[in-house]
């Protein structure tokens, strides 16, 4: 299984390359960007990173490796010298105040406020910055609610340790480290250091738009935290809307970054693709004489029969109908063809909400099962019957065949 879960991440991972990127590689000719929407969203994911999180645990691990350096601060004084006295300085000072005994001197202190600390302290920042922005956006129940929240508790106990306080201090989110700073970081043999400048070029080369530092962003957050099953389904949308922007020669808009509750994750066109809602078209049809008595059995023990919820939904704006139901399932020890009746099943279930029984043999016909491995062959295509693919056949191409044999028929 581990195989086809690194080809379901690398694939879902290539879209969002090509759709993040500026367009001009990968083969991404048609991107429709926002960039300020996607670049945002993008920084904020940054902040909870695998690049950043480990810079901040081992920050944690190990928090007297910090180095502070020896500078030289210049004190006037009465009587009093606190290093190497200046004498010139000293005599103009006593010539312009009057005062006869006053000394200027060059006191050794030692800071943390040098250089490869400014950079610790600017990326330390702006990872709680855009933390807590991305929490914000965050609906209730979220898969990445658990994670963002213990990435801001790492950053929060960094920011109070004693090494950081002085260089946080004049941290300017507008105003990152000097080349010098940067530099100084990069050449030094101290780990702390290294993992600072690894989380930082990350985030200028998310900014910049290279395909390692997108990759590295884009596989520990959006791709990494979830579930193998809910990584298929994400694939799955993914290539649908790659294949509706191949068949209908417009640009792909990509939500992802900032899904919410009732809002498609990407448009194309007239379509809109909805993950694990209805798509705000969903009417709960009469219960069956069977579905009447299940929800009896179940109201005996004080609970409800599950909300119906597809997997994906395809919805014609321009029409205002659902154009097709997408269902996912992703095998884990069960067998294909139970996963497949269980979707069918689903399928014609879900149907019953979006048309009328006159409509619903084409909408079924419309529809797709997608299992991750050994899908079922399609014997008669004449029958209203959903199409099959597994994940060798979207590599292979077959959503594209779908979207322009069953879904624009």
């Amino acid at each position: 299984m581990e195989g086809i879960d690194r080809a379901i991440s690398d694939f879902a991972a290539g879209i969002f390359l090509r759709h993040f990127r500026s367009g001009t590689l990968l083969g991404a000719d048609r991107p429709s960007l926002d960039l300020a929407r996607d670049l945002e969203l993008l920084r904020a994911h940054w902040a909870i990173s695998a690049p950043v999180r480990e810079f901040v645990q081992y920050l944690l691990a190990h928090r007297h490796e910090a180095q502070a350096l020896l500078q030289f601060q210049r004190r006037t004084d009465d009587a009093v010298a606190r290093g190497r006295i200046d004498a010139r300085a000293s005599v103009i000072a006593r010539r312009v105040s009057g005062h006869p005994s006053l000394i200027v001197s060059e006191e050794p202190v030692r800071s943390f406020n040098t250089g490869p600390n400014q950079v610790v302290a600017w990326v330390v920042h702006m990872a709680a910055t855009h933390a807590e922005r991305l929490f914000a956006m965050q609906p209730k129940n979220s898969a990445y609610a658990s994670l963002i929240e213990a990435a801001m508790a790492e950053i929060s106990a960094v920011k109070r340790l004693d090494a950081l306080r002085e260089p946080l201090k004049h941290v300017t989110a507008g105003r990152r480290p000097g080349p010098n700073a940067v530099r100084d970081a990069a050449r030094s043999r101290r780990l702390i250091y290294r993992y600072a400048i690894a989380a930082y070029t990350t985030l200028t080369g998310v900014e910049a738009g290279d395909e390692a530092a997108l990759s590295r962003v884009l596989r520990s957050t959006l791709i990494g935290p979830l579930e193998e099953w809910r990584r298929f389904e994400l694939a799955v949308a993914a290539g649908l809307g790659e294949a509706l922007s191949a068949e209908l020669g417009l640009p792909l808009r990509l939500s992802v970054l900032d899904a919410r509750p009732g809002q498609p994750v990407l448009r194309c066109g007239r379509y809109s693709v909805f993950w694990q809602s209805g798509g705000g078209l969903y009417v709960p049809p009469a219960l069956e004489p069977s579905e009447l008595r299940l929800e009896a059995v179940l109201a005996a023990y004080g609970m409800a029969a599950a909300a119906d919820r597809p997997d994906l939904v395809i919805v014609d704006d321009e029409a205002g109908s659902v154009a097709a139901i997408v269902e996912v399932k992703y095998l884990a020890g069960d067998t294909a063809n139970a996963r497949f009746r269980e979707a069918a099943g689903q399928i014609v279930r879900y149907g019953r909400g979006y048309c009328g029984e006159a409509e619903l043999p084409s909408l079924i016909r419309r529809s797709l099962i997608a299992l991750s491995r050994e899908v079922p062959s399609l014997i008669d295509d004449t029958a209203d019957a959903p199409r099959a693919v597994d994940f060798g056949g979207i590599l292979d191409g077959r959503l594209n065949s779908w979207v322009r044999e069953r879904l624009f028929a």
